[in-house]
């Protein structure tokens, strides 16, 4: 069931990162973010990519983000080194159904960041969140068959693959494309935290 109310929209603090949400000052670095990694992203990350176009349309996207907390349908943290001042990617927890409850688990990373298990530990933690405070009872994402990367990163953080959807995506290439479904449920994550205690 939704909390009620909602808790505010958390920052988290892991050993090398502070994740929280976007601020409308935030909006020329966000724009940043995905100007440099744009041709890659534009494929797995279409509505992204197609929204966030100037830093006009980048403060839009912060304030649909902030809304979409509001009203209990995600949520998106920004993810800063610490000491840095650019963000190097962001994490979501999307399309919450709070009937089961369940979230979409999605993250960028900028390719300038990749290999030193920023997002491990960004992933790691808002899925902690995500069980302790919201009460989920499941955490899924959905990862592109090619990405290797991507779904070895779902695993590592405990997802278990739960099979191949078949025509499930359309890219930014416009073209459909078949995903990986991978999930943890609370069970799963509660045996695992047992074993890392």
């Amino acid at each position: 069931m939704r909390p009620r109310p909602l808790p505010p929209a958390p920052t988290l603090r892991t050993a090398r990162l502070l994740l929280r949400p976007w601020l409308p000052a935030d909006a020329p670095a966000l724009l940043r973010l995905i100007d440099d990694d744009r041709a890659r992203l534009t494929r797995d990350f279409p509505k992204t990519t197609q929204a966030v176009q100037d830093e006009a349309s980048a403060r839009v996207f912060i304030e649909i983000r902030d809304a979409d907390w509001l009203i209990g349908k995600g949520v998106q943290l920004g993810i800063w080194p610490v000491g840095e001042a650019a963000p190097v990617g962001f994490v979501s927890l999307r399309n919450i159904e709070w009937e089961v409850p369940k979230a979409e688990l999605a993250y960028l990373l900028s390719a300038a960041a990749e290999g030193r298990g920023l997002m491990h530990e960004a992933a790691t933690a808002v899925i902690d969140w995500a069980f302790r405070e919201l009460g989920l009872e499941r955490v899924y994402c959905h990862v592109d068959p090619a990405n290797e990367r991507s779904a070895r990163l779902a695993q590592r953080c405990g997802l278990r693959p739960e099979g191949r959807l078949r025509h499930n995506f359309r890219g930014g290439d416009g073209l459909i494309h078949d995903s990986l479904l991978f999930g943890l449920t609370r069970p799963d994550w509660l045996a695992g935290s047992a074993d890392s205690v």
